[in-house]
């Protein structure tokens, strides 16, 4: 899962001058590892020839052996045959001097390989938006799985190293009297009568709810996108009153999700939570036509991508079909120059754009461009003022 600490990371190389490679790949879940492999292949060999040309590399261009060495983390991954079985929508993979990162991701991308002094990014700024992102939590007492997911995908994510996975493995049948002990403050609470039995299972589940929403705050702890529960209305409600999470939504799956696969939890979590995305892309869309009509709004990457870097853009929609508008942004003047083909000064614009707006507080919207207020732009943003 790629979290805003991830981004961080890899945001911080970028004060030093040695060259970053960024290669998306599209892939899917067939298991069709060999094709996915060539694909990697390829990228490799087409980051080797990048670093290898004087046109775009200048004074640090490589020779071919320097550039294979400098790539050798990202050769070992391509000869990892048991990574290749288990992928998701897309790879994105980051190369550097003292850098190795791969993300297997819930998004679909076209296949792009980036060579610069700074890592290619707003694809997955996407995750880190909960415009777009949403967590699914299938809950039971006897199993817990997490689910990062977008429209169009749903990703597992890993959590049997924060989690309990299930009431029995946290308590234990001969743990129980430990339990009643913790929450009664001592070992000579005895239950009579009525209701013994099930507020010792009441004590369980809660506890149990508790050690589960610990472990996931620790990966979640600086998230935001919406989560939404599925679990049995009793249990949602339980869940909800002890969670830390800041954006559990009112909208939920009722039931026992233990016997439904991926692909039906996403389809029932879709159906719950699309009108929550369908009413904040209107909101938005209407917010980028007011502004526009008091000027604090813009369709012309001349003015956005200025903005952006100025800390102006509070919201900034990027297409995000078009590989690349290659150019250059002199401080000094304010403003942007584009290049017909990538040149060895060149910055993709958009990237810079999209990251500088988020990493001021803003948000990107990375979508195709019919779904903008104004498509006939590679860019519209809605300024703070």
């Amino acid at each position: 899962m790629f979290t805003k600490h991830d981004y961080k990371k890899l945001l911080n190389t970028q004060n030093t001058n040695d060259p970053k490679i960024s290669i998306y790949i599209g892939t899917d879940r067939s298991g069709e590892s060999e094709k996915f492999q060539l694909k990697f292949k390829n990228a490799l060999k087409n980051a080797v020839s990048q670093l290898t040309d004087p046109h775009l590399q200048g004074e640090h261009v490589m020779n071919k052996q320097q550039a294979q060495d400098y790539l050798s983390a990202g050769f070992n991954l391509l000869a990892d045959n048991e990574f290749w079985n288990y992928l998701s929508d897309g790879l994105a993979v980051f190369i550097g001097k003292n850098t190795f990162k791969y993300f297997t991701v819930p998004l679909s991308f076209k296949d792009f390989i980036y060579v610069n002094k700074a890592f290619y990014l707003r694809h997955l700024i996407s995750l880190l938006n909960e415009e777009s992102r949403f967590f699914v939590l299938a809950l039971s007492q006897n199993d817990v799985r997490f689910f990062d997911a977008t429209r169009f995908s749903i990703s597992p994510v890993r959590i049997s190293d924060l989690v309990p996975m299930g009431k029995e493995e946290l308590i234990g049948v001969d743990n129980r009297e430990k339990v009643l002990q913790h929450h009664s403050g001592g070992s000579d609470t005895i239950y009579h009568g009525h209701g013994g039995a099930k507020d010792i299972q009441d004590i369980q589940v809660k506890k149990y709810f508790e050690d589960v929403d610990k472990g996931l705050m620790k990966m979640l702890f600086d998230e935001n996108a919406p989560l939404i529960i599925y679990s049995t209305e009793e249990q949602v409600a339980l869940y909800k009153s002890i969670s830390d999470y800041s954006n559990i939504i009112e909208e939920k799956i009722t039931g026992n999700p233990e016997n439904d696969d991926p692909v039906l939890i996403h389809e029932k979590a879709w159906n719950q939570i699309k009108s929550y995305f369908t009413q904040r892309k209107e909101e938005i869309r209407n917010a980028f036509e007011a502004a526009l009509a008091e000027e604090e709004a813009s369709f012309s990457i001349h003015n956005v991508v200025p903005a952006a870097l100025n800390g102006k853009v509070k919201t900034i929609f990027v297409d995000k079909n078009t590989e690349a508008v290659w150019g250059t942004y002199d401080q000094a003047t304010n403003k942007i120059s584009i290049h017909p083909n990538k040149q060895a000064n060149s910055i993709c614009l958009l990237n810079k754009a999209a990251m500088a707006t988020y990493n001021n507080g803003g948000k990107v919207l990375n979508i195709p461009r019919m779904e903008f207020p104004r498509i006939v732009a590679q860019v519209n943003a809605i300024y703070r003022y």
